[in-house]
């Protein structure tokens, strides 16, 4: 029996002297480096969703990008403890990066102008925004593309290269929109009159700021009408309700004060040519 436990101990001592030592010291820091990568991960996911800065679909994607650099430095750090050359495995990955880069050039673009766009801002997640002729609600901002929800509820995924290549129109970026309405009545209306019905109108709706004021002026004589021009301001969520609201009103209210609204007539004039049969 003492000579079994002599057998072991000597098999063990020499495991621990030669490259066993090694495999142990790589197990102990592949477990450490996992625990504080972890650790690293989960403050840097805490931290950017908090900061004002950083939009919240953003957060998903600087987390990542700690994730992977972090684990990358890790698989190195093991690959030198393990006695292995990283200079060349640096070189061959290197190589291949290169390569992969060349074949997935448009991918990689995105990549980038994925970084740009969360960096520089240009929308956030439920913003409602118009990228080049596309219009929806922004629901995600991932690492190669855009992602939008369309009026009608079509998702609409939009390459990021595309993206920053596009005229960006964000409606939702200010806390005011101007809301203008053009408004035509028949000649021969009171001006003044109109201006009442149409003021007073403005002036009960709660959702119309005071500042910057209401604007309503006579601003075209048409061909058939008199056109004035409606401007006021609202705030961005009212804006549809108070456009919507205002063309609804504007009848009742004109046909009660008397005010007519113009409509499109034609003259037809028969001319007789020859004789008649």
């Amino acid at each position: 029996m003492k000579a079994f436990f002599e057998q072991c101990k000597d098999v063990l001592w020499s495991f621990f002297s030669g490259y066993g030592l090694t495999l142990v010291k790589a197990l102990a820091i592949f477990v450490l480096g996992v625990l504080v990568i972890a650790i690293a991960v989960k403050t840097v996911k805490k931290a950017s969703t908090k900061s004002r800065k950083i939009d919240n679909s953003a957060a998903a994607f600087v987390t990542s990008i700690v994730a992977l650099v972090a684990y990358v430095c890790l698989a190195l750090v093991l690959i030198g403890t393990l006695g292995f050359s990283t200079a060349g495995i640096v070189s061959a990955f290197s190589a291949v990066v290169l390569a992969i880069g060349l074949g997935m050039q448009n991918t990689l673009s995105s990549l980038t102008n994925g970084i740009v766009l969360i960096f520089t801002k240009p929308f956030s997640a439920g913003d409602f925004v118009d990228i080049g002729g596309t219009s929806g609600t922004v629901k995600e901002i991932k690492l190669f593309s855009v992602k939008l929800v369309t009026g009608d509820n079509l998702t609409v995924v939009i390459p990021n290269n595309t993206v920053l290549g596009s005229t960006i129109i964000n409606y939702s970026r200010m806390p005011l929109r101007r809301l203008d309405v053009a408004i035509g009545v028949a000649y021969g209306s009171d001006v003044a009159k109109v201006k009442e019905v149409v003021n007073a109108m403005v002036e009960k709706d709660e959702r119309i700021v005071k500042d910057p004021a209401p604007f309503f002026r006579l601003t075209e004589h048409g061909a058939s009408s008199l056109n004035f021009t409606l401007r006021v301001w609202t705030k961005t969520e009212d804006f549809w309700a108070v456009k919507f609201d205002i063309l609804e009103n504007i009848l009742p209210a004109f046909d009660e004060a008397g005010i007519e609204i113009p409509y499109e007539t034609y003259d037809v004039r028969v001319i007789k040519t020859g004789k008649e049969e």
